[in-house]
C-alpha cells in the first residue's frame, strides 16, 4: 500500500544542520522521484504551532515525524514510507 505524501516541511531557523537536514530530505525526495510539495520552514510561529521543541525538524503532511537531529537518507526514506 502505497500513501501519497503531498508536503514534507523542513523546519528549522536556517542553521547548518537545518540546511544540511533540508539537503538530505531533497536528494531523497528527487532520487525517489516524488512529486509531493517540500518546503523549509524557517518561521517560528509554525514551529510552535506544530509543537517543535528541537530542531532540525520534519513534518510530512503537518504531522511532525522527526527532530532535533540531521538524519541520514535511509532514515528519511523509512519516514517517507519508501525504505
Amino acid at each position: 500500500m502505497e500513501t501519497t505524501i503531498t508536503k514534507i516541511e523542513v523546519l528549522g531557523p536556517g542553521c547548518p544542520r537545518c540546511q544540511e537536514t533540508y539537503r538530505v530530505v531533497r536528494h531523497v525526495v528527487e532520487t525517489a522521484g516524488l512529486a509531493c510539495q517540500l518546503v523549509k520552514v524557517e518561521s517560528y510561529q509554525r514551529m510552535a504551532q506544530l509543537g517543535v521543541m528541537a530542531t532540525p525538524a520534519i513534518a510530512i503532511d503537518g504531522a511532525v515525524v522527526m527532530t532535533g537531529h540531521i538524519p541520514k537518507a535511509e532514515e528519511v526514506r523509512e519516514l517517507l514510507g519508501i525504505g
